[in-house]
């Protein structure tokens, strides 16, 4: 097993066994790849203070995997950012985790050419943590990830979020009518489409 180190931001966290976790997280490339982490729920010292939480962004060293489709081994893990302002309230905490779902059903395991995708994440993490009206930053990942991922073609409507860098959400706010109207249609196309992405 090689060594190697990369940052990422965790997807999703499962308890396996009594003191190991699994882990799944896309890579800065956009790679999705799958961690074990042995004696994680016990070890204090390579996995301590929380670091292994959905959302956070970290610096993972690990053993890589000697035959595709199996898990790493993770070492060691650092925390890089564990956008706080996430968990200020429920409905801020649920929505990015909704997010992270939308990630996690279309990243792929040996994708190492979906740099967009990581960035949209990280980019609406930390535009959530500051965020004003949570649902215009639901909008906003919304129609840049049906974008991104080739689902609709651009709309007149849809032009003010998608010429608007995810950092400045805030300023989309006095578009909360076009949320209000459109937004129900977005999700179902989201929801449609995520469930049908790796069919």
């Amino acid at each position: 097993m090689t060594q190697a180190q990369n940052r990422f931001i965790i997807l999703k966290k499962v308890k396996y066994g009594e003191s190991d976790l699994i882990l799944h997280a896309i890579s800065v490339q956009g790679e999705k790849l799958s961690f074990i982490a042995r004696g994680a729920l016990k070890s204090k010292k390579r996995f301590g203070g929380g670091v292994l939480e959905p959302t956070h962004f970290v610096s993972f060293t690990y053993k890589q995997a000697s035959e595709e489709g199996k898990m790493h081994v993770l070492q060691e893990a650092t925390l890089v950012n564990d956008f706080v302002g996430l968990r200020t309230d429920y409905d801020r905490l649920e929505l990015a985790l909704h997010i992270l779902e939308c990630v996690s059903k279309v990243s792929q395991e040996g994708d190492k050419n979906s740099e967009f995708l990581f960035n949209l994440l990280g980019h609406t993490l930390r535009a959530l943590e500051t965020a004003q009206d949570p649902l215009v930053v639901k909008m906003h990942f919304y129609l840049k990830f049906l974008l991104q991922q080739g689902v609709v073609d651009a709309e007149p409507w849809m032009a003010p979020f998608l010429k608007t860098n995810l950092a400045d959400s805030n300023q989309l706010v006095s578009y909360r009518q076009i949320v209000d109207e459109e937004l129900h249609n977005v999700e179902l196309m989201v929801r449609h489409y995520i469930e049908h992405a790796m069919l």
